[in-house]
């Protein structure tokens, strides 16, 4: 997929916003051009609102403990969010070229533990994407 120099203009912001710490910057520049050419944005800002909300329950979840109060249903609203954005990333790809289908279902929607790893790195990305939302709305 070639991106837009907008899109590349974006991603080369959040990444400066990030200290250069992206890890799956590829796939959320895609999914950034994909949320723009199929007038899906909404669904790209609500992937990110998932996926900060999932990176910061997963440091709550680690810093609290199985034991931990409240973990349970920290635990239960942390995965409804990870299936939330699973779908969102089925919205955005919706109707793609087949290969570009397959990487996202296979990269993030698939089951397994590498899956999960991969999930947490692009939710990172996400988070920063939000930022930067938030940022640019604040200084325009």
């Amino acid at each position: 997929m070639t991106l837009s120099e907008r899109t590349k203009e974006l991603l080369s912001n959040i990444d400066t916003l990030s200290g250069n710490t992206l890890q799956r910057s590829r796939d959320l520049a895609q999914l950034i051009e994909l949320s723009s050419a199929f007038k899906r944005e909404q669904a790209l800002d609500d992937l990110a609102f998932h996926a900060k909300f999932v990176t910061k329950s997963f440091e709550v979840m680690k810093r609290i403990g199985r034991e931990g109060e409240g973990y349970d249903k920290l635990f239960s609203e942390f995965s409804a969010s990870v299936k939330k954005c699973q779908s969102l990333i089925g919205t955005l790809t919706e109707g793609v070229e087949g290969t570009v289908v397959s990487h996202y279902s296979e990269t993030y929607c698939s089951a397994g533990e590498r899956t999960m790893d991969n999930l947490m790195q692009l939710f990172h990305d996400l988070g920063w994407y939000k930022n930067f939302r938030i940022d640019t709305r604040h200084s325009t």
